[in-house]
């Protein structure tokens, strides 16, 4: 019972609590609209096409951004981890960029790449490269060296090496780091989209806000919740076909 009511009815209390605020007249309505506006909005903008040309906009961008991050970040994190020159040269500029804000870059990014998808492609690949190096990283290192020295004396080939030791042995690290570039995909893509884009999810947003559509604000912040909560349980699902021996703690 104490379970399903902090997964279900809770949420669905705190919804009505806000509904009866915001209609009551408790709250102002332009600045706290209904959760009934908000999903309103939502199904018109879905019938209307518009959130699909918007979505399908965003979409694009965070993919391509994303795959770069993907195998830039498991390669580069891959050889820190095996060799020590690569390592001792390349970690210090992973560690002098990765505070950088990525938007901090998209002023020059649009100097170099233009105002088009271009810049907002490789700010995501930047921005989300550092999580799958990091884990990569750890997870590479975590591996016994014990698996190296018998496949190099058994005469296993470097790529042999990594793809039947170092891929295998580092997977659930490497899932985690992926997950995390995901996440940091999203909040890149729409804060770039509100600074210098024409569509997308986050010019959505940013237009809906400038004409004081609050509930088509809401309708946005939705949207991008249920992306980032269900791409999140496909992550899940994949990890569970890839690694099924692997359990969380």
């Amino acid at each position: 019972m104490s379970r399903f009511f902090y997964r279900y009815i809770s949420p669905l209390a705190l919804m009505l609590i806000w509904e009866l605020a915001s209609r009551s007249g408790l709250v102002n309505a332009l600045i706290l609209p209904p959760p009934s506006g908000a999903l309103a909005d939502l199904v018109k903008l879905v019938l209307d096409g518009e959130l699909l040309k918007a979505l399908w906009a965003s979409l694009y961008r965070i993919l391509c951004g994303f795959t770069l991050a993907v195998v830039i970040g498991i390669v580069l994190g891959a050889v820190m981890a095996r060799i020590r020159l690569l390592d001792l040269l390349l970690d210090p500029l992973v560690q002098l960029l990765r505070p950088i804000s990525p938007l901090a870059i998209f002023p020059l990014a649009i100097l170099w790449f233009g105002i088009g998808d271009a810049s907002k492609i490789f700010i995501i690949a930047l921005g989300a490269s550092f999580p799958v190096i990091l884990n990569t990283y750890a997870g590479v290192r975590c591996i016994d060296p014990n698996l190296f020295r018998a496949s190099q004396s058994l005469g296993a080939t470097s790529t042999e090496i990594f793809t039947s030791i170092v891929l295998p042995g580092s997977l659930p690290h490497i899932f985690t780091g992926i997950r995390l570039a995901w996440g940091i995909s999203l909040v890149i893509i729409i804060a770039a989209e509100m600074v210098g884009a024409s569509n997308g999810i986050g010019y959505m947003v940013l237009e809906a806000q400038q004409t004081f559509r609050t509930e088509r604000v809401f309708a946005g912040i939705i949207v991008i919740g249920l992306l980032g909560f269900l791409t999140d349980l496909g992550f899940h699902w994949l990890r569970g076909v890839l690694l099924p021996w692997y359990r969380e703690t």
